[in-house]
């Protein structure tokens, strides 16, 4: 190779030098700074996207905790008198027809109660359940349901609790 490059005149010594280093440039920006920049613009992209995604979210929570403050006709349960979380349940299950289903109510504490329901109807049960938890601030801390024989009949063991 050294023989080669001492055969050829200066002009083209200096035109392979020149194409030399301008390949070694090219390449070096092709696999290395482009490659860079493209990964900067996506983190870049993604970091605005979770911005915006953050500040939605924080937008959607000041929202549910003003609605959840503001709520025409919810009532939290003061746990006296006819409040009781027993109380409520007791009420709003005849209203809503599944006082019969209930087999079981056995409280736990004054915050906590678990409910066996048997040949319940499924939609009543969740209108009921719909109910407590929207109007009395009552929220579902374990469910387990189970088709009985007869279609739209359930079986559920249930614990609600207040806040």
């Amino acid at each position: 190779m050294a023989k080669w490059w001492a055969t050829l005149q200066t002009r083209e010594k200096k035109i392979l030098a020149f194409g030399s280093v301008a390949f070694v440039l090219m390449m070096g920006y092709l696999f290395v700074i482009e490659p860079l920049v493209e990964q900067s613009d996506l983190l870049t992209t993604r970091v605005v996207a979770q911005k915006k995604l953050k500040l939605h979210l924080e937008r959607v929570a000041l929202e549910a905790e003003a609605l959840r403050a503001n709520v025409g006709g919810t009532k939290k349960l003061s746990g006296s008198g006819k409040d009781t979380l027993l109380a409520v349940v007791s009420k709003t299950s005849r209203q809503n027809g599944i006082k019969e289903s209930m087999k079981r109510i056995t409280p736990e504490g004054s915050k906590k109660a678990r409910i066996w329901l048997e040949e319940a109807s499924f939609d009543q049960m969740i209108s009921w359940l719909t109910v407590i938890s929207r109007s009395y601030l009552i929220t579902i801390k374990n469910i387990n349901v189970t088709a009985e024989d007869e279609p739209g009949q359930v079986r559920a063991k249930l614990t609600l609790a207040t806040k």
